[in-house]
This record gives structure tokens, C-alpha cells and sequence, in this order.
């Protein structure tokens, strides 16, 4: 269980228990059941999020069972987006910080739009940097559209399958007591199945290059395969 007060609070935990329900139907084995989100009859400012109770290991878990799962859920949701569209039917939080899930008809703006969430939030706790505006611009005019628009032009399109967009070695533990990988946690959305290998590059969760490696095996690369890395690169920040 977890508990937030206030309305956005409210937001948070409807976010974590339809996002956790979603993603739970796709890898029921996986996830800590989702059971219900409200407040409290004596404190009606205070939101929870329950679900099931799963006794879990503190350790990377294994490359193989991890990419299987994680691969199955791509797979098996793709093109099950309920209007065809990239985005989520209510908003959901990367901690604390609030995704912007209004759907949109490309991969592109939808990307863009989370971004620009992101770094409005960075902006509003750290101030004001006109070099990081500058990048960010760029960002957004240059390196996206350089990278994601090629996705979905020449004849190439993407089917959105739910991403989980958090799984890092804190979200995804083995059982301690069926060894089964858990993944919990979720901030799901419809979109390309490559995003949720973002956090793989970062070294503080020591998972890299054997996992993007083994992903890579069973998924292979959306085209053009040339800008993978790239793309990788992207979905990192």
C-alpha cells in the first residue's frame, strides 16, 4: 500500500491502480495484483493504492526471464491500444512527476509532449537556464523529429503495445519464494515498445548492454535499425 493526501493524490493513486491493472493483464504472473485505490472514511484527503502482497529479493534479475517478460508483454499488447492512438486514458506519475498522456495520432508528438512535461517540471525546481533552453529547443526541432519521424514515414509505421516506462532493477525483482521475475511500479502508457529500454542504459542499474543485447535478440529493431542506438540514446534522457 501506498498513501498520498490531497487531490493530487487522488490523481496518483487512480494513475498507479489503472496503470498496474493494465499491465497486470498482460503478465498476471508478474504483477502484484492490483486491488483497489480510494480514501480513507476518516481521512478524505488521504489515497491509497493496495494490491497483493509479494515477498521479493533485492537483486538484478535474470537476463533471459526478464527480457521474456518483459518481451511477452510488448508482443501480446501490441496493437491493442483501445483507439489505435500513443497515450493512456488517465495520467500516471514517474514519481511525483506527472505524465502527460493525452493521446495523439503519432509517436512523435506524443513523445515530444511527454519531454516538454519533464522539463517544465525541471525548470519549476531548479530555475531558469537559457543554454538549457536552448538545448531543449533543439531537442525538440531537431533530435526528435530526427529520430522518431523516420518510425512512422516511407512506408513504416508503428503499432503502440503498453509500455511499462519504469523498469529498472527497483521495479523488477525475482520472488522470494517462486523466483518468478515481479515487475510493480508501472507508469503505462500505449507506445513504442523500444522506450521501455531507456533506463537500461543508465550504469546505476548495472543492467546494459547484456539485456539491451538479449532484447535486441528476441524483439529485434524497428527501422530504420541504423538510429537504434540513437533512439536508445533518446529514450535514456
Amino acid at each position: 500500500m501506498k498513501c498520498e493526501f490531497g487531490e493530487k493524490a487522488r490523481r496518483m493513486m487512480e494513475g498507479a491502480f489503472r496503470s498496474e491493472k493494465a499491465y497486470y493483464s498482460y503478465a498476471p504472473e508478474h504483477v502484484p495484483k492490483p486491488l483497489a485505490f480510494g480514501n480513507f472514511k476518516a481521512e478524505p484527503e488521504k489515497w491509497s493504492y493496495l494490491s497483493d502482497f509479494r515477498k521479493m529479493i533485492n537483486e538484478l534479475p535474470d537476463v533471459e526471464k526478464f527480457v521474456e517478460v518483459v518481451s511477452k508483454v510488448h508482443l501480446s499488447s501490441k496493437g491493442k491500444s483501445p483507439n489505435g492512438r500513443f497515450g493512456f486514458d488517465v495520467a500516471t506519475h514517474l514519481a511525483n512527476i506527472p505524465n502527460n498522456n493525452t493521446w495523439q495520432d503519432s509517436w512523435e508528438a506524443w513523445f515530444t509532449q511527454a519531454m516538454k512535461v519533464m522539463y517544465g517540471f525541471e525548470k519549476e525546481s531548479q530555475g531558469e537556464d537559457e543554454e538549457l533552453d536552448t538545448l531543449f529547443d533543439a531537442l525538440c526541432s531537431k533530435v526528435i523529429p530526427r529520430l522518431l519521424r523516420p518510425l512512422e514515414t516511407d512506408g513504416r509505421s508503428i503499432e503502440p503495445c503498453l509500455v511499462h516506462s519504469d523498469l529498472w532493477p527497483g521495479n523488477v525483482m525475482p520472488d522470494a519464494d517462486t523466483g518468478e521475475i515481479m515487475i510493480f511500479d508501472s507508469c503505462a502508457f500505449w507506445g513504442h515498445n523500444e522506450a521501455d529500454l531507456g533506463p537500461w542504459r543508465a550504469p546505476r542499474y548495472r543492467l546494459g548492454e547484456p539485456y539491451l543485447e538479449q532484447y535486441k535478440k528476441v524483439m529485434g529493431k524497428s527501422e530504420p535499425e541504423a538510429d537504434w542506438d540513437d533512439r536508445n540514446a533518446l529514450y535514456a534522457l
